[in-house]
């Protein structure tokens, strides 16, 4: 199918994230997966990689840049896609919580390019608490870590980020507060099934996006 032929996919992720057992780079590499599954099925062209990742303040962990830096290394991406491959249409598929500041900015942006710029936050949206069920599930579902690797990662003394359970601050988001008692009720439960359920709706979601931009 080359429904999408003239659409270009940016991955925005995060590489250096704090997320228990978890790879510090699973946010860019579960948003890779997501978006290779998604340019497949439509012939969208996977145009670039963002890592550098922005984030709320009071989220303290990981390594993260200021929004506009982030902006910046996005423009650079869209930039050299319209150069070279005369793109003007772009889908940025988003794998990083703190990543949804920099959707406010991308309209200014494409004004800026003449081009058009969606935001896609459906991994962020679908997966739930940081590091938690949903993502621990998805990272399996699509082979980022084995499911051994991730024993005792609701272990919430040694990693307090899983969930955001231990780290008080970032409860003053009333979301974050929700799932972080949630998953200190539950714990971490790392499910397959569900974890391709969830790449599923996400993959499902880009494929809407690129078809309608």
């Amino acid at each position: 199918m080359n429904c999408c032929s003239d659409v270009g996919i940016v991955v925005l992720g995060s590489q250096e994230e704090r997320h228990g057992l978890l790879p510090a780079d699973t946010d860019t590499k579960l948003t890779v997966h997501v978006a290779f599954k998604a340019a497949a099925q439509t012939g969208a062209k996977l145009v670039g990689i963002v890592n550098s990742a922005a984030e709320y303040d009071y989220i303290k962990h990981g390594r993260h840049f200021p929004i506009p830096v982030v902006v910046h290394d996005l423009k650079c991406v869209v930039e050299t896609a319209i150069e070279r491959l005369g793109i003007e249409k772009f889908v940025v598929v988003n794998g990083h919580g703190g990543n949804t500041l920099i959707a406010g900015h991308l309209p200014k942006l494409a004004e800026q390019l003449d081009v058009k710029i969606a935001f896609n936050n459906a991994i962020v949206k679908f997966e739930g608490a940081h590091a938690g069920s949903g993502e621990c599930s998805m990272a399996v579902a699509a082979d980022v870590v084995g499911i051994a690797n991730l024993a005792g990662q609701d272990n919430f003394e040694k990693y307090p980020e899983v969930g955001f359970v231990a780290m008080r601050e970032a409860h003053v988001n009333p979301k974050i507060k929700k799932l972080a008692e949630k998953t200190a009720d539950e714990g971490v439960q790392v499910d397959i099934e569900l974890g391709r359920r969830l790449l599923k709706k996400a993959i499902d979601d880009v494929i809407s996006m690129l078809k309608a931009i």
